[in-house]
């Protein structure tokens, strides 16, 4: 399950589908939103139940005024660009952002981050969820990608979901821990180690926005969002089915539909229950078997090839 913040409910959407379709689910590993909604559901594989609690929550939320409010409504209606890079260049011109981040780890303070996380997240230990559970956060010390399959929920959650700049960073013993997307947006290679043998990523992220700035601030940005576009696709190639909801447009810091998200995530999977199922298939056969199945394919090739 990949980060892209709000847009991160769609995996909520993602998890109702296969419980509809009773398809198992034996391991999720999940970055930035993704490893929200993952480890929520591995405490408790309820789909029905997370999407309800979500919606209670996020309506309690958006009942109190905060700096994630905040930080949406400073974007221009004018502005048709969409995307966390292209959102951090418009906060650091109007000055808000700049003023606050100069002096401070980051725009939102570490209470107000607990605050925001710790009501919805059990406080249990990975160890004790139901369906084994890793998420990916990125250590700015040491220069590191850190997987956590063990220890407190509520910390490997807080530090793969801490945006730089928004979130204030997550300190674990010598480690200074921000946002997985940076090392893995969507944890293909963290599910993989984990022992999965079918991999169904999910990207939420947005798309591409049209570039006409020529800004050094916009330059850098620019260049920082390519690479990890690029390396995002990379990933995606190592997943045997990949969905993507169409929710690229919605801000990250736009959580006033969770429903409308949801649903998309239903939808995307649905058109994919094919190619899921057929790579939930194809693992399971004996290697023996799809061997065989690859020769006489290549016979029959063969035989029906024009002669030269």
């Amino acid at each position: 399950m990949g980060g892209g913040a709000a847009r991160g409910l769609a995996h909520l959407g993602v998890l109702k589908v296969f419980e509809d379709a009773k398809l198992p689910v034996d391991l999720i590993a999940g970055t930035s939103l993704g490893a929200l909604i993952g480890g929520l559901y591995s405490s408790r594989p309820d789909a029905a139940y997370w999407i309800e609690r979500m919606d209670q929550y996020l309506r309690s939320f958006r009942s109190r005024k905060t700096r994630l409010e905040f930080i949406r409504r400073l974007e221009s209606p004018q502005n048709n660009k969409h995307g966390f890079f292209a959102d951090m260049a418009n906060l650091i011109r109007k000055g808000y952002f700049w003023g606050v981040t100069a002096t401070k780890p980051a725009f939102i303070s570490e209470e107000e981050y607990e605050e925001f996380l710790n009501p919805i997240i059990p406080d249990i230990a990975i160890e004790e969820t139901k369906i084994p559970f890793g998420c990916v956060a990125t250590d700015i010390c040491n220069g590191r990608r850190v997987v956590y399959t063990s220890g407190s929920l509520r910390t490997a959650i807080r530090a793969s979901c801490a945006l730089p700049g928004i979130f204030p960073p997550v300190n674990d013993n010598d480690m200074m821990l921000v946002d997985g997307g940076w090392v893995e947006r969507v944890p293909v290679i963290c599910a993989r180690d984990m022992g999965a043998d079918v991999v169904i990523a999910v990207d939420v992220s947005s798309e591409m926005s049209k570039f006409d700035d020529t800004s050094g601030l916009d330059i850098v940005l620019r260049a920082d969002a390519v690479t990890r576009v690029f390396l995002n696709g990379l990933l995606l190639d190592e997943a045997d089915v990949v969905i993507h909801p169409p929710v690229g447009k919605v801000h990250w810091a736009d959580f006033s539909d969770p429903r409308g998200l949801i649903r998309q995530g239903e939808l995307a999977t649905l058109e994919r229950m094919v190619a899921i199922r057929s790579a939930i298939h194809r693992a399971a056969m004996p290697k023996s078997f799809m061997e065989q199945i690859r020769s006489i394919k290549d016979r029959i090739v063969e035989k029906v090839r024009p002669k030269e």
